[in-house]
């Protein structure tokens, strides 16, 4: 019987040693004679000494004929292994030019310990994988079948950690103390964290284990119980993440080299349509397959919402171990997730009597305020305040959330979810709710009611409303929009291992919860209620592509970040193309979020020689506005005032008439103004400038101008200048010109000059 590891070793990376076919614990085919040895067969490995000596034995002699190399269990990550036998083999030796080479034998070190498996490969050659895939005639792949080569799975569903937030109070040293956090979202009993002493990471830091979560009703905040030996300042960070990838690659690179740290070549010769990471991609076919979209992607990133969340109906609490367990017939089950509320939909335990008016920031992430958004002559913008408890800088996020007076609201709403409930306000598709933990109330001298959320942005922050599908829902004065809510309890869900199947503890239907504000009362969690793990309410949404750089010395060469060349003799459409929702501004509001599907399509934020350098020669335009829906205008602000507004100049073109229209605080320029065809100070343009030099017969006291081309009307200011001194008035206007009348008559060689303004 061979070895275990060796038969899983060959198994699952098939190297090739002339094994056919892994069945049970024995190969079809027996494996060659020396190409697997055992580290004890080279000689005694009773201390790390001996063991040391017979790695270096063993490695002598594989190295002259390859093979594999087994380290037991008890040795493994214990011995000095450089795996650097493999060399070069010339064809003629030296001295002799060389005319080919090779590599000479490898051996392969496979380490297998308690914890895990270390393969240590030959230097040169490396490892291989092959597959051939040559099924038999009359056969195929069968409907719509994926088939990789190598697939990894890697199910992450408890132990993993994913927290950073601040400290809310001072924690002296000692046992069972209560650490103050201002969301208990990411945190569970058993879990580690790193507690610094503070503020921030300063000043040492706090190994932990959390002992336990509470609630504190007086304060009402959530608190974790940890021993620690430092004095913890309110403001000191608190954090702890888990890296838990599917596949991990590090190269150290000591060495000159070209390095392909992942190279995938494609030969494309039948079509398909094609996804690829970092590639050479060779095609000869179309690729295209015939009705399908996806052509050929060099790259790929498709980002989805997922909106099918947890259903389901409570069949049990034990609060004692802070645990829910539901019902068999609950629904969607491998979408639960840690540090997403629970929500009771019981309709018993909701308020939903009266209607809020929803306020929007103007931004909220920017401190802007122009004021667009009074409401009772007052704007509530995002701003930078001081924390008061853990007194760091930081962001208030703006907007106002107020009930009318029939919301029944009272101090016990804190900590429960609130979701606007109009039509337009639940996700496209399966219609949820987006709930948000209310976070304050403040009770009006009017009877009307104040609330604020949680929303998260760098830490979990007190907001004063949610973003709003639509703006048109947002209330300000002129614009009342109340709204239909709901407020329901619920908590955050802080462990899903018993309830995801598989597993010891998977499949019980069990979730664990966090202690919360409405435990033990009226408003708790009991049998039959109906459930929903809330999705997320406020999503920082993925980024297809991140791309950060600290580069610290100059450099030379112009490096670009995207660097995209068309070294073809063929064309193509676009270098970048940006596509998705309506094409105009009136298709928009017909979207669930009534506005385009873009905010910016490009924003330049950091200081730079020039934002945008078009070096080559255009055919047709640099710039090219089509203005196919409503005209396009170029905006410029100006005139920035600490709290005011700024104000704006735009300069577009009228897509009838194609003139340039200029708002804003006027025109200079450095130079001349030339080819001119008229001035006017109306919205009628004018077809005439000037005429210069226009003789004048001598002994005439009057003289008539016509216009090269006629006017629009009568309606223009004519200015006239001679070369002779008299009295003159301008009579007779017309569209095609005007009379100019002298009280002394003309002498020879008069000239005249006009111009007219409209």
């Amino acid at each position: 019987m061979k070895p275990l590891t060796t038969i899983l070793f060959h198994a699952v990376l098939g190297l090739n040693l002339g094994i056919c076919e892994i069945q049970g614990e024995e190969t079809t085919a027996p494996l060659p004679s020396g190409t697997v040895r055992e580290l004890s067969e080279f000689g005694p490995l009773g201390t790390p000494q001996q063991a040391q000596a017979a790695l270096a034995r063993a490695m002598e002699a594989l190295g002259k004929s390859g093979g594999l190399l087994i380290v037991p269990a008890s040795l493994a990550g214990q011995l000095r292994i450089e795996n650097t036998g493999q060399g070069l083999m010339r064809i003629p030796p030296l001295p002799e030019i060389t005319r080919s080479w090779g590599s000479t034998a490898g051996v392969t070190v496979l380490e297998a310990g308690e914890k895990n498996v270390t393969l240590h490969v030959p230097p040169l050659e490396g490892m291989r994988i092959a597959r051939t895939l040559r099924m038999k005639e009359d056969e195929s792949l069968p409907h719509w079948g994926t088939h990789p080569m190598v697939t990894l799975e890697n199910q992450l569903i408890y132990g993993s950690i994913s927290y950073l937030d601040w400290l809310q109070s001072p924690v002296s040293a000692g046992k069972d103390r209560r650490f103050y956090v201002p969301t208990v979202r990411g945190l569970r009993p058993g879990q580690f964290l790193n507690i610094h002493a503070g503020p921030g990471y300063s000043n040492g830091v706090l190994r932990a284990q959390v002992k336990s979560i509470g609630y504190d009703a007086e304060k009402r905040q959530h608190y974790l119980v940890a021993d620690t030996d430092l004095e913890h300042v309110a403001g000191a960070i608190i954090h702890n993440k888990s890296n838990t990838g599917i596949l991990h690659m590090t190269q150290t690179s000591h060495n000159d080299n070209q390095t392909y740290d992942v190279k995938v070549i494609r030969n494309q010769y039948a079509h398909g349509d094609t996804y690829i990471y970092h590639c050479d991609f060779n095609y000869m076919s179309n690729v295209h397959s015939a009705a399908g979209d996806e052509n050929g992607n060099c790259y790929a990133a498709f980002i989805h919402s997922l909106g099918d969340n947890f259903r389901g109906r409570v069949e049990s609490v034990e609060w004692p171990r802070q645990q829910l367990r539901f019902t068999p017939d609950s629904r969607n089950v491998n979408a639960l997730g840690d540090s997403r509320p629970l929500i009771n939909l019981n309709p018993k335990k909701w308020i939903t009597a009266g209607k809020v008016w929803i306020v929007p920031a103007e931004s909220y992430w920017d401190t802007v305020d122009t004021g667009k958004y009074r409401f009772q002559g007052r704007s509530y913008p995002s701003r930078l305040v001081k924390n008061p408890t853990t007194g760091i800088q930081e962001i208030k996020m703006g907007g106002l959330i107020r009930g009318d007076a029939d919301c029944p609201w009272t101090p016990g709403i804190i900590g429960r979810y609130l979701a606007v409930v109009e039509p337009g306000e639940l996700t496209p598709g399966q219609g949820n709710r987006r709930w948000y933990e209310v976070t304050s109330l403040v009770l009006n001298a009017d009877g009307t009611k104040d609330i604020e959320i949680r929303r998260f942005w760098w830490g979990a922050k007190s907001a004063g409303s949610p973003t709003l599908y639509s703006l048109e829902r947002g209330s300000w004065d002129g614009h009342l929009r109340p709204l239909s809510y709901v407020i329901a309890p619920g908590t955050y869900v802080d462990d899903v291992s018993r309830a995801i199947p598989g597993g010891e503890r998977g499949g019980q239907r069990t979730l664990g919860l966090a202690p919360y504000g409405d435990q033990g009362t009226a408003f708790d969690f009991e049998p039959g209620d109906e459930l929903e793990q809330a999705i997320g309410p406020d999503p920082f949404k993925p980024q297809a592509f991140r791309v950060w750089m600290w580069d610290d010395v100059p450099g030379a060469w112009p490096a670009a970040v995207f660097d995209v060349a068309n070294f073809g003799e063929a064309s193509r459409y676009a270098a970048l193309v940006v596509q998705g929702g309506p094409s105009t501004l009136d298709g928009a509001a017909q979207r669930q979020e009534t506005k385009p599907a873009w905010d910016n399509v490009l924003v330049i934020e950091s200081a730079s020689q020039v934002g945008l350098n078009c070096k080559g020669d255009f055919e047709d335009a640099a710039i090219l506005f089509q203005q196919t829906g409503r005209e396009q205008p170029i905006k410029w602000h100006y005139g920035h005032a600490e709290g005011q507004p700024p104000q704006e100049a735009a300069l577009s073109v009228s897509k009838v008439s194609g003139e340039f229209s200029f708002q804003g605080g006027g025109l200079r320029t450095n130079g001349p103004v030339n080819g001119v065809q008229g001035i006017s100070g109306s919205t009628t343009p004018a077809n005439n400038l000037r005429g210069k030099n226009l003789p004048v017969q001598a002994g005439n006291t009057t003289v008539r101008v016509s216009f090269p081309r006629p006017e629009a009307d009568a309606d223009y200011a004519v200015f006239v200048e001679q070369s002779w001194l008299s009295s003159r008035a301008v009579r007779d206007q017309t569209a095609e010109g005007f009379s100019v009348e002298f009280d002394r008559p003309a002498p020879e060689g008069a000239r005249l000059h006009w111009m007219i303004v409209r």
